[in-house]
């Protein structure tokens, strides 16, 4: 299975969940190293997009296509826990954040989350520090470019 990540150019090849590690998300605790991918190009896209204020000085994107070996252990979290009511909003659900540090501490590698924006679409979490990390492997690494009238403001 395929998965994507984009980011800068500087950033693409960090496959150690630093930003997610320093920032926190949707998914994890500030200081809990994740990896965020998606399992399409365009969910990558929106994911990046829903982020941004405005895409003014994003030009020097990147996208990663990551190979998940088929024997991987790929965890759901709608098996794991049942999400709370709003879970798609933009505000923050500690207690998800609780079950993937719990999951990562029971030596979780992949984990199926749905995305807040096409809830019928997936994300993919990646523990960076499992030992199997290794397994994954960078099909490629291509510039990419978002469509100026993709500007929102």
């Amino acid at each position: 299975m395929q998965v994507f990540r984009i980011a800068q150019k500087a950033f693409i090849n960090d496959l150690s969940g630093e930003g997610a590690r320093l920032f926190g998300g949707r998914w994890n605790h500030r200081g809990v190293p994740v990896l965020y991918t998606a399992e399409s190009r365009s969910l990558a896209a929106l994911e990046l997009l829903v982020h941004l204020q405005k895409l003014s000085g994003i030009s020097d994107l990147s996208i990663l296509t990551l190979e998940i070996p088929e024997k991987a252990k790929i965890d759901d979290i709608t098996k794991i826990t049942k999400l709370p009511s709003g879970w798609e909003k933009f505000t923050v659900h500690s207690e998800l954040q609780d079950v993937v540090s719990q999951w990562i501490k029971t030596d979780g590698f992949i984990l199926k989350v749905p995305s807040a924006i096409i809830k019928e679409e997936s994300n993919y979490l990646i523990n960076p520090r499992h030992k199997n990390i290794t397994k994954l492997k960078i099909i490629s690494i291509e510039d990419f470019f978002l469509d100026e009238r993709l500007i929102f403001s």
